[in-house]
């Protein structure tokens, strides 16, 4: 559940109020489906959505790519390393810089039991730079840090 979704407005463009409204539910919506992706397993929604040259800082300092992280995801779900129950996001900001770039951040729980059993609670920061490309945003680059 993506909850308390902040949109900045019009951050240094020409956008309007109500069109950084739009692209704000838009991107909303889009991270919410991303970060069920475990729960899911639509990695269909997570190969749309990563431009072909994102970049991702992981937690412990790596950068990986595309091909990289929808590899490490498909290998989760395929090992059953987590098993996740809940995926929330108490905290999601949206900033829109124009009709083609935002920025987003936000905090994400997760809970559930890893492939021993045993339960886990976690709790993440992350960002993700979002971009149109023919329409259809994308995430171009992202960073996540652990918080627990």
């Amino acid at each position: 559940m993506l909850s308390g979704c902040v949109s900045t407005g019009t951050t240094q463009s020409a956008v309007s109020a109500g069109e950084a409204e739009k692209i704000t539910e838009e991107i909303t919506e889009l991270a919410r489906q991303w970060g069920r992706v475990p729960i899911t397993k639509d990695m269909d929604h997570l190969k749309r959505i990563l431009a072909d040259d994102f970049s991702l800082v992981t937690p412990d300092g790596n950068v990986i790519d595309k091909e990289d992280w929808i590899a490490l995801i498909e290998k989760g779900i395929k090992e059953k390393t987590n098993t996740f129950t809940s995926i929330e996001h108490p905290v999601f900001n949206v900033r829109v810089y124009g009709k083609n770039f935002a920025v987003a951040n936000g905090v994400a729980h997760t809970v559930g039991k890893d492939k021993d059993g045993k339960s886990f609670s976690r709790k993440g920061r992350g960002t993700a730079v979002w971009v149109r490309k023919n329409g259809t945003w994308q995430v171009v680059a992202g960073h996540s840090s652990r918080l627990e």
